[in-house]
């Protein structure tokens, strides 16, 4: 029997309700040289009686398992397939029916391309459209390949996953983005701008998890960074401001938080991470330099009164930091990183993160960020009128916004020194609200006391 050129590997797990649909999706595609490899992984709904209406037909074979998980599923189908080019699709979305003719045809046409992904529509568990999803242009539009497209939907070929070894079985979450990761640093990928998948979002959806997905994507960032050797590659150094303006009667970096000085929250965290070299105190006050000592930071040199006033940015303040080391010492860091003692419940997880995507993306800076599902509004001729959107939307109807919470920031010194910073190429590491909490007010700080104390009862 010939081989199909393409092969479409649908993983279900207790998707019963939707498998026929996703399934039905691939059946009726224009292009017809395909085959659909279908793996339940242990379903116990009815997702056996929808496969057994699938029996007997010529282009559907079925692989079951006994509950193995996501990324050993992709691979036992993969690894049953029989084509040269391979698309995934979760049991739970579904193609439109040009997918696999556009896809295919790139590849075709293009051999230099190992993989190509489509824009998708956003939809409702009803298959309502909320969103028509588009990715810029990979080399076009971006160059920083830190975003993912979804594993379903983008189409690869069989040899570039064989050389990758396939998704790594010990991750639980992110296994498609520890794929992207590996995938780009050896070959080239592409992306039509057609919604050719629709994506569908509901509460059982894996990628919902946000505290499994970014200690996962965590963990893949880590190991890339660590087998391909680029950690200790450059000399990277913490700069924490600690101006000691007073508050509620104490100076801030002094301020006690959970029973400890503000200050310590940072600097514990700072000296477990293992990508810095140093950790540096830029304070005016004896008092603050001698606690930071006492903590394990370096404080080689007092900052100037002219640079310890509110007006005075963090870039002068790194610059001056840059400058001293450098007269005192010669020691001229690669890479800054910059930690706000008001943020004290970012952790040392948080700032490797940060250094790690620096290295393995070659970002110009790497700020923290967190959600923002908000309505911004602006003074206007007319009153108040909306920022970035033109009606309400339901809460998963909107578009995923950012804002910089301040946390940590990793960047070139370079930039610093020069006046560049942040640079073009600006990535980020996703925080979790409470994780990206800023004390800039009493109730600000009466609330980090309760974080502090909750998260101590686990």
């Amino acid at each position: 029997m010939t081989a199909p050129k393409v092969s479409v590997i649908v993983t279900a797990h207790n998707y019963g309700k939707y498998l026929d649909q996703a399934v039905r999706s691939v059946l009726t595609q224009t292009y017809t040289d395909f085959e659909v490899v279908v793996v339940d992984d242990g379903s116990t709904d009815y997702t056996a009686e929808v496969l057994r209406g699938l029996e007997g037909h010529p282009q559907v074979r079925v692989v079951q398992l006994a509950g193995v998980g996501l990324a050993a599923a992709a691979n036992r189908g993969i690894a049953a397939s029989r084509g040269e080019y391979v698309v995934r699709l979760d049991a739970d979305d579904y193609f439109d029916e040009n997918i696999l003719l556009v896809e295919a045809h790139v590849l075709d046409t293009r051999p230099q391309t190992h993989m190509v992904f489509p824009d998708y529509y956003r939809v409702d568990p009803h298959g309502g459209i909320l969103e028509h999803v588009r990715l810029p242009k990979v080399h076009d539009e971006v160059t920083l390949l830190d975003r993912s497209p979804l594993a379903a939907g983008a189409m690869f070929r069989r040899s570039c996953f064989d050389a990758l070894g396939g998704y790594d079985e010990r991750l639980r979450y992110q296994e498609d983005y520890d794929f992207w990761v590996r995938f780009v640093d050896r070959f080239n990928v592409y992306n039509v701008n057609l919604p050719l998948l629709y994506y569908r979002q509901h509460d059982r959806n894996m990628s919902r998890n946000f505290e499994g997905r970014m200690d996962a994507r965590r963990r893949v960032k880590e190991r890339f960074v660590e087998t391909k050797g680029v950690r200790g590659s450059r000399s990277v150094m913490a700069v924490v401001p600690a101006m000691a303006n007073v508050r509620n009667g104490a100076k801030l970096p002094l301020l006690p938080v959970g029973g400890r000085p503000l200050l310590a929250w940072t600097l514990e965290e700072a000296l477990q991470v293992k990508g810095l070299d140093r950790v540096v105190v830029s304070t005016e006050d004896p008092e603050v330099a001698e606690v930071a000592r006492q903590l394990g930071a370096d404080v080689p040199f007092l900052r100037p009164r002219e640079l310890a006033r509110s007006s005075v940015s963090v870039e002068e303040v790194v610059r001056h930091a840059l400058a001293r080391l450098d007269e005192l010492e010669g020691y001229r860091p690669d890479l800054v990183t910059i930690l706000y003692v008001v943020s004290p419940l970012r952790r040392a997880a948080h700032i490797t993160e940060a250094i790690d995507t620096h290295l393995l993306y070659e970002a110009d800076t790497v700020l923290s960020v967190c959600q923002d599902l908000s309505y911004h509004w602006r003074r206007g001729r007319e009153g108040l009128e909306p920022v970035g959107y033109q009606k309400r939307l339901l809460r998963e109807e909107k578009e995923t916004i950012f804002k910089e919470n301040g946390a940590v920031y990793v960047t070139s010194a370079s930039l610093i020194r020069n006046g560049g910073f942040p640079g073009p190429r600006v990535s980020y590491i996703e925080m979790a609200p409470q994780e990206s909490f800023r004390i800039e007010s009493e109730f600000d700080l009466w609330v980090a006391e309760q974080l502090i104390a909750r998260g101590r009862a686990g």
